[in-house]
Order: structure tokens, then C-alpha cells, then sequence
């Protein structure tokens, strides 16, 4: 179909309106739709409002480039298609389920366990059992990785601190080892072999790791550093 006039009447009678309904439907005039289907108008803004009731692509109807409404596969370039469920929308705390990433995308650390935190020297940094591989923007080393927040000691009940509640996500980069008074760590502490997220607090030569959630007592016996807190999964809320 070379002509909008031929596309805008065929897309309308595709969607089994009349003229007077699309008018209902879409709030573009009924002799504004007739003008535009007899040819008289070559291009206008009610095309848009017209393409959303006959649930056909708006370049299609204006420029003919792209699917038909009556074409089986309604579906851009995969770069335009992000595999979005239908349905209600939501502020989620964890990042969503898709899309996903090939491990070893650029930009994109693995999430692991805690287990394999504590392992990562050990283990050869394997990434064969990294639960997914999400974006980080922050700056990193090629030694890093993505964590899932345990338990609410580095939640903030005050509102001014940032906050990391549990089943967050934080990246750590493993090349930090040496960070500076305030900054989120990684340690592992040497009574018990635990592995703990806090902040790293010196003083005079003292080192201890302090949770942000008062319910919680600081940790005052020896650790290591493993990484540094880079950045973290922001939600909107």
C-alpha cells in the first residue's frame, strides 16, 4: 500500500470500526478521518491517536515501512525488544529476571553465593556457577563481582545513610583490598572464617567493621579485606 489514505482505511477496516467509532475510540474527527483516507491530507498528528486505536505501528501507517496490523509477527528488531511480561508494573528491590546476559558481556559482573565469595581466591574466580550476570556501571576491575545482600545489618533505619536492605545486590571489587575510613567492605572475619558486609572504620591505627543498623554490635576482632562495596542495584523507591 503506497498511499497513508490506503493504509489509515485498510488499518481501520482491519480493526472493524467505522469512521464514527474511530472517532469514539481515538477522538480524532470523523471528517478528519475521512479527509485523511480520500487523501486529502498527506500527513497530520491524528495518525498517532489513530495508530493506537487500529493497534497498528505508527511508521507503518505514516511511512509503510514496518509490519501491518494484519501481519503475524508484530515484533521490532531484537534491539527494540526487551521480552517485557504484560501486566502490572511494580518497584522491584532486586533486579528484574530479564533480561539476561551472556556471561561474559562487557559491563556485566556474575552474582554469586557467599560461598564462592569466601572461595574466590581459591576457586580460580570460576564463573561457571554464577547465578546470573547483571550490568554495573560503576567503575571495576576485571576481579570483580556482584553479591546478594544477607540479613539487615547494613540497612540504615535512619533514612540519611545508604541503605542496603536484604536480597539487594552490591558489586565488589576484589583488587580494592586496601579501602579508606567509611567505605562498604567485604572481610572475612578470622575467628570463625565468617564472611560479613560492613563499613570499614580506622582510627589511630584501630580497624574495626561497623553495621549501619544500631541492632547490630560492631565487630572489633580481627578480618581481612577481601573487595571493596563499588556500587550497589538502585530501586526507584
Amino acid at each position: 500500500m503506497e498511499t497513508i489514505a490506503a493504509r489509515a482505511k485498510a488499518a481501520r477496516k482491519h480493526a472493524k470500526l467505522t469512521q464514527r467509532q474511530a472517532e469514539a475510540a481515538s477522538g480524532v474527527k470523523q471528517s478528519s478521518i475521512s479527509k485523511i483516507e480520500r487523501g486529502d491530507t498527506s500527513r497530520t498528528m491524528s495518525l498517532l491517536a489513530l495508530a493506537r486505536v487500529y493497534r497498528a505501528d505508527p511508521n507503518w501507517l505514516d511511512t509503510g515501512d514496518g509490519p501491518a496490523p494484519w501481519d503475524p509477527v508484530q515484533i521490532r528488531s531484537a534491539r527494540d525488544n526487551a521480552n517485557e511480561p504484560h501486566g502490572v508494573y511494580r518497584v522491584a528491590h532486586i533486579p528484574p529476571e530479564t533480561p539476561r546476559f551472556t556471561p561474559g558481556t562487557p559491563d556485566t559482573l556474575p552474582l554469586i553465593s557467599w560461598q564462592q565469595a569466601a572461595n574466590w581466591e581459591k576457586a580460580g574466580k570460576q564463573f561457571a556457577d554464577a547465578e546470573r550476570w547483571i550490568p554495573c556501571i560503576a567503575h571495576h576491575s576485571r576481579e570483580s563481582f556482584a553479591l546478594r545482600v544477607r540479613g539487615d545489618s547494613m540497612t540504615s533505619p535512619s533514612g540519611q545513610l545508604k541503605s542496603y536492605r536484604a536480597d539487594s545486590i552490591i558489586f565488589v571489587d576484589t583488587q580494592l583490598k586496601t579501602p579508606e575510613d567509611g567505605e562498604r567492605v567485604i572481610a572475612r572475619l578470622e575467628e570463625g572464617d565468617e564472611i560479613t558486609f560492613k563499613v570499614y572504620k580506622e582510627d589511630d591505627g584501630r580497624r574495626w567493621l561497623l553495621p549501619l543498623n544500631p541492632k547490630h554490635e560492631p565487630i572489633r576482632t580481627a578480618f581481612t579485606v577481601l573487595g571493596t562495596v563499588v556500587g550497589k542495584w538502585e530501586d526507584e523507591d
